[in-house]
């Protein structure tokens, strides 16, 4: 068995993971930064109380919390109890975008180190089964056989350390846009539930039990 081709081969599935894992959080980036601007945005017109405004931003955003004011408006006339659990769903719904992809990054910090540490043991086999056939008549290509095979783990060790930074840095904007989705829900549910009229910027005394829209 040619142990130094599956070596490359484990070293080519992490350049592969490497590559999946910075597109994620290029996405990632992006993606969070757009859903900002658009919370400001829907902010500023909740503020103003123009709920065509409002209706107009959220049509077919790809933001949650224009996503969830939107969904909220269109269950405006329900009554309390049905309404409240509607919203309650509106806001767990959001949840699955804005983790969307993390599970990728998460992934490459638990394979990296592993996928590293096999393909050290690949090529330290390759490099004995070398010294058993051929005897240590070069200990300088014996040394450097077994650097190019730690080099795999020291490569999945970086790349777990790299994805660890940006994921733990991603969960934190996950919990953060998760605490303004819930503030957003109650500021605003009294008011489209009939107690008020139209949107507004105001607060009113929460309606959703936080324990059940807990992310």
């Amino acid at each position: 068995m040619n142990f130094n081709l599956l070596h490359e081969i484990v070293l080519g599935f992490m350049v592969v993971l490497l590559l999946v894992a910075v597109a994620v959080i290029i996405e990632r980036f992006i993606y969070y930064s757009y859903i900002e601007r658009s919370r400001k945005r829907l902010l500023g017109l909740l503020a103003k109380g123009d709920e065509q405004a409002v209706l107009k931003e959220t049509k077919g955003s790809s933001c949650p919390h224009a996503r969830l004011i939107g969904g909220m408006l269109a269950l405006k006339g329900l009554e309390k109890d049905a309404f409240e659990s509607k919203v309650q769903a509106l806001y767990l719904t959001q949840q699955a975008g804005v983790k969307r992809l993390l599970w990728m990054v998460d992934t490459t910090i638990t394979l990296s180190p592993l996928l590293g540490l096999l393909g050290t043991i690949l090529g330290i086999i390759d490099t004995f089964n070398a010294l058993a056939s051929q005897g240590v008549s070069d200990p300088q290509a014996v040394s450097q056989g077994i650097g190019t095979a730690l080099f795999a783990t020291a490569a999945g060790i970086g790349i777990a350390v790299v994805c660890l930074v940006f994921h733990n840095y991603f969960s934190e904007r996950v919990e953060r846009i998760n605490e303004q989705l819930k503030v957003m829900a109650l500021d605003q549910a009294g008011a489209v539930a009939g107690e008020g009229s139209g949107v507004r910027g105001g607060r009113e005394p929460a309606r959703i039990q936080p324990q059940a829209a807990a992310a």
